[in-house]
Parts: C-alpha cells; structure tokens; sequence
C-alpha cells in the first residue's frame, strides 16, 4: 500500500496564521433542518462481518494512507461488496432519488465516500461536498463498522449549521492545517463565515470538555451548543444534515485504539446548483495539487 503527502502550496508557519479558503465564492446550499438521528440495526452482523473483513483484505492492496492521518479506501461504492449491502437499505431509508458521491464524481482524488480507518479522531467539522454540478448536498450517513476494544463511542452533533463546502472548525487551534478539500477557519466568529444558531451561552462547555479530544483547545466549540449524543456503534447508522457541525468524541480515552467505519455523501439532483471551479487541477479548488508518494 503506497503512502502519500498532501502537496501544500505554503509553508508551516504560513498555515499558522492564515485560513485556508478553498473556492471564496462557494453558492450555499438551503433547506435540511431535520433533526439528526441513529437508525439501529441498519445492516445485520453477518453484513458488518463481511464489510469488515472486505475492509481488512482490501486496504493493503487500494487503501491510501494519507499523511500519516487518513487511512481510507476512496469512492466504496463502485466495489461489488459494499454497493450490494449498504446501496439497497439507503435507497430503502430515503429512496431512490438519492445520489451517491462515489456514482457521479469525476474527481482527480476523492473528497466524499470512503471506508476509514481512524486512529486519532477528527476535530469538529462538516462534510458536505458543494463542487458537483448538479448535485446539491443532501445528508451524511456514518455506518460503524468496527471498534477496537470497546463496543460503543460517542458522536457528537451540534445544533448550529454550515451550509457551505466541507470545513475544519478550528477557532484558537493554532497548526498548520491544510486539508485537499476542506477549508479551515479559526480567524473569525464562525458566525462571520455564515454559521447559523451560534450561542453564546457555554451551556455545554462542561460536557464536551469531559468528552472532547484533549489535544484541541475548547475554544474551537465556543457558540455551539449540543443537538444531540449519538452512540457510534457497529452495525447502526448515524444520519445527518449534511450542515450539520458534527465531531467524535474521543474513543482514545476509552481504551479504543482505532475504530472503521464506512461514511458516505449522499446528495440530490439540482441543476440549479453549481460550484466548479475552471482553470485548476481540480474542479473544486484553487489550491490543491496531486498527492506526492511519500
């Protein structure tokens, strides 16, 4: 299995005092004020076992092992395997007008679906793919596959939204963070940068202080408030607005090592929506370069 390096177009110590703005006239996307929810039993165990087991053979051979940090195996759904379990019980759910990220993009390197492994958990963010002409985000669905150790984390969501592309949340987390898709704010109230619902009153600061990975600040949940605690358990689905800010607690504190899990972008057909960028490497942003092997 090859190792890669994301390209950064600037140093370390740029990234430090800088957001990183992949597309500045990103069109915002509307509607999505459901509630997020877990859908219990979504695939049996048989089911978890096998995409486990796919998973586990597989990842050597197609899986990336991107700076160290992500561990995935892109676009799942044109696998045989996984498209013949997990597509018919989501055409099931929220039926069949439902696109799938992996069926429709022509993208150079994947930014939507993908199976991961992850050993360290992410920090708060959203995921919403907003480049694809035609397509507009709809919901994330986050199907648990396997933990190490542990047989249930939490999920965190919170009630304020983003309807812009995928983004870090990092306000007062000071590193050089570059993602190939995500954009990376810190700079400003997040509410500067069009989150909706912020409030001021810390209500929940005790809680994700319990919960939270300890290694980021918790200034980066100031003005969030909680939605909901969902379990993060095998064979469950975790649904949600794909605006929806969303975190992991951290698993590391329970003994967990490394949990895998199957996520994917699900979106809607809007030829009214578009946000392709032209003259670039990718159609998506104006700074991200191919992968470098490491």
């Amino acid at each position: 299995m090859p190792k890669y390096k994301t390209d950064r177009p600037f140093t370390e110590e740029q990234l430090e005092g800088m957001d990183v703005i992949h597309d500045p006239n990103t069109k915002m996307f509307e509607c999505q004020y459901e509630e997020s929810y877990v859908v219990e039993d979504f695939i049996n165990g048989v089911e978890c076992g096998t995409l486990e087991l796919w998973f586990k053979d597989n990842y050597p051979k197609i899986g990336y092992d991107i700076n160290d940090h992500v561990y995935h195996i892109t676009f799942p759904m044109v696998h045989k395997v996984v498209s013949d379990i997990v597509r018919p019980k989501i055409y099931e759910h929220f039926g069949d007008d439902v696109i799938f990220y992996s069926d429709v993009s022509k993208d150079p390197m994947s930014v939507g679906d993908q199976f991961f492994k992850s050993k360290r958990p992410y920090g708060l963010h959203t995921d919403a793919v907003t480049h694809l002409e035609g397509y507009r985000p709809f919901k994330d669905i986050i199907i648990p596959i396997a933990l190490d150790g542990i047989d249930e984390s939490q999920y965190v969501t919170f009630n304020q939204r983003y309807r812009g592309r995928a983004t870090h949340f990092m306000r007062g987390r000071i590193k050089g963070s570059f993602a190939n898709y995500a954009n990376v704010i810190r700079y400003q109230d997040y509410e500067e940068y069009g989150v909706e619902g912020i409030d001021r009153s810390g209500r929940d600061h005790d809680i994700l202080k319990k919960m939270m990975p300890d290694h980021i600040p918790m200034s980066v949940y100031e003005g969030l408030t909680i939605e909901k605690i969902l379990p993060w358990r095998p064979r469950c689905a975790i649904v949600h607005d794909s605006s929806v800010l969303h975190a992991p607690a951290d698993y590391r504190a329970q003994g967990c090592k490394v949990k895998v899990g199957l996520t994917l972008h699900l979106m809607k057909a809007d030829p009214t929506y578009s946000n392709k960028l032209e003259g670039y490497y990718t159609p998506f942003s104006r700074y991200t370069k191919p992968l470098i092997k490491a």
